[in-house]
């Protein structure tokens, strides 16, 4: 990279006064806009309203885990300042100068300075913000107004289009005109005596919603006497008088919306290591790794690295004993690797300290060891817990994924290509990995049991296990069961997909422990209800060392035995025995004794401690074996997968565009994202959950068990695909779900009002005739069955078009008409979409061919 001849000189820089203001040692969320050489501070009610052709800083310092925002109250922190975590960002406006953005970038250095370069930096270009900014501003969303200062523009007439998923954002636009509309957005037209709310087709109920608050909000502030809400292709059936004050600023006779553009894909984003070093002055970079990364990556305390995952951001890493030359400069020479690469200039680009890394930062490696600003690692809770405990205390069973304890009614169903058998309970514990199973599991709610109310969300779990050589036939035949039995039940139902290998504990609990899984292939028919035989001979290996974490596992006789673990082998002989290694523990020892006792009467031997009579039993193949791995100390990972720590676990919200899945994830995440119109995951590192909002329509709920697999594919981190997935719905969320979320409360949807219900109050009180609503618009986010209004659409003369090779290739040329918006379909046919629907097929056609649509 070429040498930068305009470096600021450290020595020299002089801290603002704004700056000196903010103690270190406090807490608090601020903003300054950037005014030539100096920042003013904005007063708490201006938070979140942003000018395009402004710059500002946003200070964000809070306790570790927390996240501070517009609401958060200054304060002191009586205690050292590793706990807390300090974050500036810089806000550049689509339409600023170079010297303002220049301004931007020196003052952030100066904030840093104050800060003692304890802090994470991040650049943001407006449209392009970051999870963590967004997350400032989620409660009232994001006004972004044209200008420099409210006096830029005239206030009437205005545009401002509403976008976000998330975190809504109302940008104003500078011209009026119908390039700016698209079906995937909310637009607002303020004229002096109506307020116009227009709905695109493919909007979320968040950018719906925040459009009447928004749209409230400028009517009551520029005093207009009206507000109306007009829907996407339904414009001609305002009344006369508003499509007169429409017309007089946006023709109907023009009207032309965009498609739903494409959110872009990260299926082929791969991530990309680089080290730095600054030589004769030029800052250079050499790649080093490409792909997965680990932790250990970045070794060298005094090492500079580049983390680059394209159009998600390129982060800079600097080394905690680096010099603070490198810190200050570091922002500077990310940017020119970013205009190096040729990379949009919005790219986001952020620097972390080692040690002091963010949330969004750790998530791109599968594991991450935290520790404070000296070094000292943050040890991880390891101790035991009560699952009655758990259940009382739904954050410690999330993080541990317990239900209840185990104690509940429990039956066993074996899969076959066809048909279903229960399994007599004394073989309810031996699975084979050939075939799929069912447990249908009844939680244990009893007052007895003095458990939580949280626990009483639900009162059944069906679990389908798949075997890892079980075939397609017994795969399809157990999902139809699934979800038959959860139709079934009908509600207080949670259905979970495992596969072998990747148990979760509830899972294990069920079986206090002793599940047992035998390679061969069970039997099936009618033989299901006789007494199985195991194998002649066997080795099975104990993993884990507690009832929720603990199964044994068939391993080839020509296993190697490690010290640390406990073996349960069956002989030719019949006889049962225990090997238990030298480093084994008391509890993993009392496991093996558990689940030995069900296969029959045994006899234990430790490591070192074996008899004669036990190596004439096993035969000479075990003692070669055992000869092979003798001395070692290390154990292949075989046990449950962790729960991720709070600030890893991830929530999305779930939307198709254009039959495309796309996740926004959201930082910071409470109950109240959580949209009843919506489905949204839950990455909790060993399980995914789906939960399913109310509202949300019967295809889209069919489309649950492929979104999670969506996740767990385009994940940054490489992940199992066979990782369980529980699905949840709204009101039957269970203890292990509700437990990653701060404050729960079970009646908060009791009062949630949807947005219909909103319109149809708004629109009432003037006495208006209300604009038809599109059919089935509420309900979903993401319809795709047979629903007019959710179909992409297009201009009647482009359907008219003679050669159908011409057209997109989302349209069907022989189902046209269901590309007219409702204006032109009733103006083509003379009739609404579902009467054309009721006509017989032979009229459907003669009046396509009539009217050039076939």
């Amino acid at each position: 990279m070429a040498k930068d001849q305009k470096r600021p000189i450290y020595e020299d820089i002089k801290i603002d006064t704004a700056f000196r203001k903010i103690s270190p040692k406090a807490i608090g969320f601020h903003v300054w806009r950037i005014q030539n050489d100096h920042v003013e501070a904005l007063p708490k009610e201006q938070f979140g309203t942003f000018y395009d052709e402004n710059t500002y800083v946003i200070y964000s310092a809070s306790l570790a885990g927390t996240i501070s925002d517009k609401n958060t109250i200054c304060r002191e922190i009586k205690t050292p300042m590793g706990v807390i975590e300090r974050y500036i960002h810089f806000w550049l406006g689509a339409n600023i100068t170079s010297d303002r953005s220049k301004s931007a970038a020196y003052k952030i250095i100066e904030l840093d300075l104050h800060l003692d370069h304890k802090t994470t930096q991040y650049r943001e270009s407006q449209g392009h913000e970051g999870i963590r900014f967004l997350s400032y501003f989620k409660e009232d969303g994001i006004l972004i107004q044209s200008g420099t200062d409210p006096s830029s523009y005239p206030q009437f007439p205005r545009l401002y289009q509403i976008k976000g998923k998330t975190t809504p954002q109302c940008i104003q636009q500078k011209a009026i005109t119908w390039q700016h509309f698209n079906c995937g957005h909310v637009m607002i037209l303020q004229t002096p005596t109506i307020l116009f709310v227009w709905v695109g087709r493919t909007t979320s109920s968040c950018e719906r919603l925040f459009g009447l608050k928004i749209g409230t909000k400028l009517k009551d502030s520029f005093k207009i006497p009206e507000m109306a809400v007009v829907d996407d292709g339904y414009e001609q059936s305002m009344s006369a008088d508003r499509k007169e004050v429409w017309n007089g600023f946006l023709s109907l006779s023009q009207r032309f919306v965009q498609p739903m553009a494409l959110t872009p894909s990260n299926a082929d984003i791969v991530l990309k290591l680089y080290q730095c070093d600054t030589v004769n002055g030029v800052f250079r970079v050499e790649l080093v790794k490409t792909g997965a990364l680990e932790q250990a990556d970045l070794y060298g305390r005094d090492s500079i690295y580049i983390i680059d995952y394209m159009c998600n951001g390129v982060w800079i890493w600097i080394g905690r004993s680096s010099h603070k030359q490198n810190r200050a400069e570091a922002m500077r020479h990310v940017r020119g690797y970013v205009i190096k690469k040729g990379y949009p200039a919005s790219t986001p680009v952020a620097r972390v300290i080692d040690g002091l890394e963010p949330a969004e930062f750790t998530s791109l490696f599968p594991s991450w060891i935290s520790s404070d600003v000296n070094g000292n690692s943050i040890k991880g809770m390891s101790e035991k817990f009560d699952a009655l405990t758990l259940i009382q205390r739904p954050k410690l069973a999330a993080q541990i994924q317990l239900m209840d304890d185990g104690t509940g009614d429990a039956t066993v169903y074996q899969i076959g290509a066809e048909d279903v058998s229960e399994i007599p309970k004394k073989h309810a514990k031996t699975f084979y990995s050939g075939n799929c199973y069912i447990v249908h599991y009844q939680i244990s709610c009893t007052s007895e049991n003095n458990i939580s109310s949280l626990s009483n969300s639900i009162k059944n779990v069906i679990y389908l296990w798949v075997g890892s050589n079980a075939s397609m036939e017994f795969r399809q035949t157990g999902e139809a069961f699934l979800a038959e039995m959860c139709s079934h039940l009908k509600k207080q139902v949670v259905q979970v997909r495992i596969s072998e290998g990747m148990e979760p504990p509830h899972f294990l609990q069920i079986f206090k422990g002793g599940l047992i899984i035998f390679n061969a292939k069970g039997s099936g028919g009618e033989g299901i209800m006789n007494i199985r035989k195991y194998p002649s001979s066997f080795v099975l290996k104990v993993v884990g060392n507690s009832t929720y974490s603990c199964k044994a596992v068939q391993v080839s006789s020509k296993t190697l035995y490690y010290p640390e673990d406990c073996y349960i082998l069956k002989a030719p002989d019949n006889e049962i025995w225990i090997w238990c290694g030298q480093y084994s523990t008391g509890d993993s020892r009392e496991m093996a004794k558990s689940i030995a006792s069900i296969l029959g009467e045994y006899n234990l031997v430790m490591e070192s401690n074996e008899t004669d009579e036990f190596f004439n039993s096993v035969g000479e193949k075990f003692l070669k074996q055992l000869k092979k791995t003798h001395g070692s100390i290390v154990t292949p990972t075989m046990n449950v997968a962790q729960t991720w720590e709070k600030q890893r676990i991830g929530l999305y919200m779930c939307s198709l565009e254009q039959e495309k899945f796309v996740l926004s994830k959201i930082f910071g995440f409470t109950q109240k994202d959580l949209r009843p119109e919506n489905m949204f995951l839950l990455d909790a590192g060993n399980i995914v959950y789906v939960w399913v909002g109310e509202f949300v329509g019967t295809d889209d709920r069919s489309q649950c068990w492929e979104l999670a697999k969506y996740l767990i594919n385009t994940h940054p981190v490489q992940r199992d695909i066979n990782m369980p997935i529980a699905v949840v719905r709204q009101g039957e969320e269970p203890i292990t779900f509700i437990g990653f979320f701060d404050n729960w409360d079970k009646k908060y949807y009791e009062n949630y009002i949807p947005f219909d219900k909103i319109r149809a109050e708004l629109e009432s009180p003037g006495g208006t005739t209300p604009v038809p609503v599109p059919r089935g618009s509420v309900h979903s986010d993401s319809a795709t069955g047979e629903d007019f209004d959710r179909y992409q659409k297009y201009p009647l003369d482009m359907l008219r078009g003679g050669d159908a090779t011409n057209l997109p290739a989302s349209i069907n040329p022989t189902r046209k008409e269901v590309h007219l918006t409702h204006d032109d379909f009733v103006t083509v046919f003379k009739m609404a979409f579902h009467d054309f629907e009721e006509l017989p097929k032979w009229k459907q056609v003669e009046l396509k061919k009539q009217n050039k649509l076939f």
